[in-house]
Protein backbone atom coordinates (compact mmCIF):
# COMPACT_ATOMS: atom_id res chain seq x y z
CA UNK A 1 0.00 0.00 0.00
CA UNK A 2 1.85 3.02 -1.05
CA UNK A 3 1.84 6.00 1.59
CA UNK A 4 4.10 8.50 -0.62
CA UNK A 5 5.71 8.83 -3.95
CA UNK A 6 7.63 5.13 -4.55
CA UNK A 7 7.58 4.48 -0.32
CA UNK A 8 5.09 1.73 1.25
CA UNK A 9 3.63 0.88 3.95
CA UNK A 10 5.54 -2.16 4.69
CA UNK A 11 9.20 -0.12 3.92
CA UNK A 12 8.02 2.34 6.24
CA UNK A 13 8.02 -0.38 9.37
CA UNK A 14 11.13 -1.68 8.25
CA UNK A 15 13.16 1.87 7.90
CA UNK A 16 11.19 2.29 11.67
CA UNK A 17 13.21 -0.78 12.77
CA UNK A 18 16.30 0.03 11.03
CA UNK A 19 15.51 3.88 12.98
CA UNK A 20 15.41 1.79 16.45
CA UNK A 21 18.91 0.07 15.50
CA UNK A 22 17.55 -3.21 15.38
CA UNK A 23 20.96 -5.11 14.37
CA UNK A 24 18.42 -7.70 11.87
CA UNK A 25 15.10 -7.41 10.63
CA UNK A 26 12.25 -10.32 10.40
CA UNK A 27 9.80 -9.68 8.54
CA UNK A 28 6.43 -12.22 8.82
CA UNK A 29 5.33 -12.87 5.53
CA UNK A 30 2.27 -15.33 3.54
CA UNK A 31 4.79 -17.80 1.55
CA UNK A 32 2.43 -16.54 -1.87
CA UNK A 33 3.71 -12.71 -0.98
CA UNK A 34 7.53 -13.88 0.05
CA UNK A 35 8.53 -12.82 -3.18
CA UNK A 36 7.12 -9.92 -4.23
CA UNK A 37 7.77 -8.16 -0.55
CA UNK A 38 11.60 -9.80 -1.19
CA UNK A 39 12.18 -7.84 -4.40
CA UNK A 40 10.75 -4.85 -3.39
CA UNK A 41 12.44 -4.45 -0.21
CA UNK A 42 15.45 -6.16 -0.55
CA UNK A 43 17.44 -8.50 1.74
CA UNK A 44 19.22 -5.70 3.74
CA UNK A 45 18.57 -1.72 4.45
CA UNK A 46 21.26 1.10 5.83
CA UNK A 47 21.43 2.07 9.02
CA UNK A 48 20.26 5.65 8.96
CA UNK A 49 22.38 6.99 11.57
CA UNK A 50 25.98 5.87 9.51
CA UNK A 51 24.50 6.91 5.83
CA UNK A 52 24.49 10.13 6.48
CA UNK A 53 28.68 10.98 7.72
CA UNK A 54 29.47 13.48 5.31
CA UNK A 55 32.89 14.20 7.07
CA UNK A 56 33.87 10.92 6.55
CA UNK A 57 36.86 10.57 3.92
CA UNK A 58 34.89 7.39 2.24
CA UNK A 59 30.93 7.99 3.48
CA UNK A 60 29.80 4.90 1.64
CA UNK A 61 32.66 2.69 3.01
CA UNK A 62 31.30 3.51 6.80
CA UNK A 63 27.38 2.73 6.14
CA UNK A 64 26.00 -0.09 8.20
CA UNK A 65 24.39 -2.78 6.52
CA UNK A 66 21.11 -4.13 8.25
CA UNK A 67 19.74 -7.60 6.84
CA UNK A 68 16.33 -8.79 6.47
CA UNK A 69 14.74 -11.54 6.75
CA UNK A 70 11.59 -13.20 5.66
CA UNK A 71 9.99 -15.82 7.38
CA UNK A 72 6.48 -17.75 6.97
CA UNK A 73 4.61 -18.54 10.15
CA UNK A 74 5.39 -21.71 12.35
CA UNK A 75 3.74 -24.81 10.49
CA UNK A 76 2.38 -25.25 14.01
CA UNK A 77 0.54 -22.47 14.41
CA UNK A 78 -0.67 -22.00 10.94
CA UNK A 79 -4.64 -21.76 11.06
CA UNK A 80 -4.56 -21.20 14.96
CA UNK A 81 -2.94 -18.55 15.91
CA UNK A 82 -1.70 -16.68 13.03
CA UNK A 83 -3.21 -13.04 14.14
CA UNK A 84 -1.76 -10.00 13.34
CA UNK A 85 -0.57 -9.67 16.52
CA UNK A 86 1.02 -13.58 16.33
CA UNK A 87 2.93 -12.60 13.14
CA UNK A 88 5.29 -10.13 15.57
CA UNK A 89 5.84 -13.17 18.35
CA UNK A 90 6.59 -15.39 15.02
CA UNK A 91 9.18 -13.15 14.00
CA UNK A 92 11.32 -13.16 17.56
CA UNK A 93 11.03 -16.59 17.62
CA UNK A 94 12.50 -17.95 13.80
CA UNK A 95 14.97 -14.92 15.06
CA UNK A 96 16.23 -16.98 18.29
CA UNK A 97 15.44 -20.05 16.73
CA UNK A 98 18.03 -19.11 13.70
CA UNK A 99 20.49 -17.45 15.68
CA UNK A 100 20.60 -19.93 18.89
CA UNK A 101 21.93 -22.41 16.21
CA UNK A 102 24.76 -20.34 15.33
CA UNK A 103 25.37 -19.74 18.65
CA UNK A 104 23.66 -18.54 21.93
CA UNK A 105 26.14 -15.60 22.08
CA UNK A 106 23.96 -14.14 18.89
CA UNK A 107 20.22 -14.63 20.59
CA UNK A 108 19.07 -11.51 21.11
CA UNK A 109 17.55 -10.41 24.23
CA UNK A 110 15.59 -7.60 23.04
CA UNK A 111 13.20 -6.93 20.43
CA UNK A 112 11.27 -4.14 18.36
CA UNK A 113 8.13 -4.46 16.86
CA UNK A 114 6.49 -1.84 13.59
CA UNK A 115 3.17 -2.13 12.22
CA UNK A 116 3.14 -1.60 8.45
CA UNK A 117 -0.45 0.04 8.82
CA UNK A 118 0.38 2.12 11.67
CA UNK A 119 1.75 5.34 9.87
CA UNK A 120 3.89 8.23 11.69
CA UNK A 121 7.41 9.67 10.68
CA UNK A 122 10.10 6.90 11.87
CA UNK A 123 12.49 9.69 12.41
CA UNK A 124 10.69 10.47 15.21
CA UNK A 125 12.41 7.74 17.43
CA UNK A 126 16.68 8.47 16.15
CA UNK A 127 17.11 10.32 19.56
CA UNK A 128 16.26 7.30 21.29
CA UNK A 129 18.08 4.30 20.32
CA UNK A 130 19.96 4.17 23.21
CA UNK A 131 16.43 3.42 25.50
CA UNK A 132 15.18 0.66 22.85
CA UNK A 133 18.38 -0.77 22.58
CA UNK A 134 18.81 -1.52 26.68
CA UNK A 135 17.11 -3.86 29.08
CA UNK A 136 14.02 -1.35 29.81
CA UNK A 137 10.88 -1.52 27.41
CA UNK A 138 9.75 1.13 25.41
CA UNK A 139 6.23 1.97 23.52
CA UNK A 140 5.43 4.74 21.53
CA UNK A 141 2.12 6.58 22.87
CA UNK A 142 -0.14 8.73 21.26
CA UNK A 143 -3.10 10.40 22.64
CA UNK A 144 -2.27 8.23 25.73
CA UNK A 145 -2.57 5.28 24.21
CA UNK A 146 -0.05 2.27 23.26
CA UNK A 147 0.38 -1.25 21.44
CA UNK A 148 -1.66 -2.44 24.57
CA UNK A 149 -4.62 -0.18 23.93
CA UNK A 150 -4.50 -2.20 20.38
CA UNK A 151 -2.94 0.58 18.60
CA UNK A 152 -0.21 0.15 15.66
CA UNK A 153 2.40 1.65 17.56
CA UNK A 154 6.04 0.60 18.13
CA UNK A 155 7.29 -1.44 20.93
CA UNK A 156 9.63 -2.92 22.65
CA UNK A 157 9.67 -6.98 24.76
CA UNK A 158 11.89 -9.28 25.57
CA UNK A 159 12.39 -13.25 25.90
CA UNK A 160 10.21 -13.35 29.15
CA UNK A 161 7.32 -11.43 27.31
CA UNK A 162 7.20 -13.90 24.59
CA UNK A 163 6.82 -16.50 27.14
CA UNK A 164 4.23 -14.94 29.28
CA UNK A 165 2.64 -14.14 26.02
CA UNK A 166 2.65 -17.62 24.21
CA UNK A 167 1.28 -18.83 27.35
CA UNK A 168 -1.54 -16.54 27.87
CA UNK A 169 -2.59 -17.35 24.26
CA UNK A 170 -2.80 -20.33 24.73
CA UNK A 171 -4.72 -20.49 27.90
CA UNK A 172 -7.32 -17.58 26.17
CA UNK A 173 -7.73 -19.46 22.97
CA UNK A 174 -9.94 -22.46 22.00
CA UNK A 175 -8.56 -26.19 20.43
CA UNK A 176 -10.59 -28.47 18.54
CA UNK A 177 -12.09 -29.71 21.65
CA UNK A 178 -14.03 -28.01 24.62
CA UNK A 179 -13.56 -29.77 28.54
CA UNK A 180 -17.67 -30.57 29.80
CA UNK A 181 -16.39 -32.94 32.88
CA UNK A 182 -13.35 -35.07 34.40
CA UNK A 183 -11.54 -37.50 32.45
CA UNK A 184 -12.37 -40.97 31.62
CA UNK A 185 -9.70 -43.07 30.47
CA UNK A 186 -11.02 -44.25 27.43
CA UNK A 187 -14.21 -42.42 26.99
CA UNK A 188 -13.37 -39.00 24.87
CA UNK A 189 -16.80 -38.25 24.93
CA UNK A 190 -17.22 -38.34 28.63
CA UNK A 191 -15.05 -35.32 29.07
CA UNK A 192 -14.88 -33.50 25.99
CA UNK A 193 -16.68 -32.54 22.71
CA UNK A 194 -15.65 -31.00 19.40
CA UNK A 195 -16.39 -27.19 19.01
CA UNK A 196 -18.17 -25.60 16.31
CA UNK A 197 -15.67 -25.09 13.22
CA UNK A 198 -16.43 -21.55 13.55
CA UNK A 199 -15.37 -21.79 17.12
CA UNK A 200 -11.86 -23.72 17.08
CA UNK A 201 -8.65 -22.08 17.37
CA UNK A 202 -10.13 -18.19 18.75
CA UNK A 203 -6.73 -17.33 18.94
CA UNK A 204 -6.50 -16.48 15.14
CA UNK A 205 -9.12 -13.83 15.55
CA UNK A 206 -7.47 -12.30 18.84
CA UNK A 207 -7.23 -8.53 18.59
CA UNK A 208 -3.48 -6.67 19.32
CA UNK A 209 -4.56 -5.37 22.61
CA UNK A 210 -5.56 -9.31 23.74
CA UNK A 211 -2.44 -10.63 22.40
CA UNK A 212 -0.11 -8.07 24.15
CA UNK A 213 -2.25 -7.57 27.37
CA UNK A 214 0.44 -9.87 29.41
CA UNK A 215 2.82 -6.58 29.01
CA UNK A 216 -0.01 -4.27 30.47
CA UNK A 217 1.33 -4.90 33.71
CA UNK A 218 4.48 -3.52 32.89
CA UNK A 219 2.83 -0.24 32.23
CA UNK A 220 4.72 2.07 35.01
CA UNK A 221 7.88 0.31 34.00
CA UNK A 222 7.98 1.15 30.39
CA UNK A 223 10.01 4.43 28.76
CA UNK A 224 7.44 5.78 26.37
CA UNK A 225 7.53 8.62 23.63
CA UNK A 226 4.56 10.45 22.35
CA UNK A 227 4.39 10.72 18.72
CA UNK A 228 3.27 14.07 17.06
CA UNK A 229 1.17 12.80 14.83
CA UNK A 230 -0.04 9.13 13.90
CA UNK A 231 -2.13 7.40 11.90
CA UNK A 232 -4.36 3.66 11.83
CA UNK A 233 -4.34 2.99 8.03
CA UNK A 234 -5.87 -0.44 8.12
CA UNK A 235 -9.16 0.46 7.06
CA UNK A 236 -10.95 2.90 3.63
CA UNK A 237 -11.78 5.79 5.56
CA UNK A 238 -8.66 6.19 7.96
CA UNK A 239 -6.34 5.89 4.56
CA UNK A 240 -8.18 8.60 2.94
CA UNK A 241 -7.93 10.63 5.93
CA UNK A 242 -4.36 10.29 5.83
CA UNK A 243 -3.87 10.86 2.67
CA UNK A 244 -5.59 13.82 3.05
CA UNK A 245 -3.78 15.26 5.97
CA UNK A 246 -1.15 17.99 6.30
CA UNK A 247 1.33 15.10 6.99
CA UNK A 248 3.70 13.77 4.57
CA UNK A 249 6.33 11.31 4.05
CA UNK A 250 9.10 10.74 1.34
CA UNK A 251 10.91 7.86 0.35
CA UNK A 252 13.96 7.45 2.67
CA UNK A 253 17.69 7.45 0.67
CA UNK A 254 18.48 4.33 3.10
CA UNK A 255 16.00 2.25 1.07
CA UNK A 256 16.78 3.80 -2.42
CA UNK A 257 19.79 1.00 -2.68
CA UNK A 258 18.59 -2.77 -2.27
CA UNK A 259 20.33 -5.80 -2.82
CA UNK A 260 21.38 -9.14 -2.05
CA UNK A 261 23.35 -10.43 0.50
CA UNK A 262 25.94 -13.15 -0.22
CA UNK A 263 26.31 -16.23 1.52
CA UNK A 264 28.67 -16.21 4.32
CA UNK A 265 32.57 -17.54 3.36
CA UNK A 266 31.84 -16.56 -0.39
CA UNK A 267 33.49 -13.41 -2.50
CA UNK A 268 31.33 -10.59 -3.44
CA UNK A 269 33.09 -11.30 -6.81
Amino acid sequence: MPIAENYTALERAVFECACAGCESIWVTVNDDWMPLIKKRIGEYVFDPIFYYRQYEIYPSESRKIIPVFFVPHLTKYRDKKDSLGWGIINSALYAQRVTRGISHLLMPDMFYAAFPFGVYNPREILKHRSIISSKKRFALVYEEKSITDGRRLGFTFNAADISAIKNYVDEEGTGVYKQIGEFVKGDMNAWSERLPTEEQHSARHFPLEKVFKPLSRFSEDVATLQLSWYYDISSWENYRKFMGSEYTLERPKPLEQTGVLHPAGVDDD
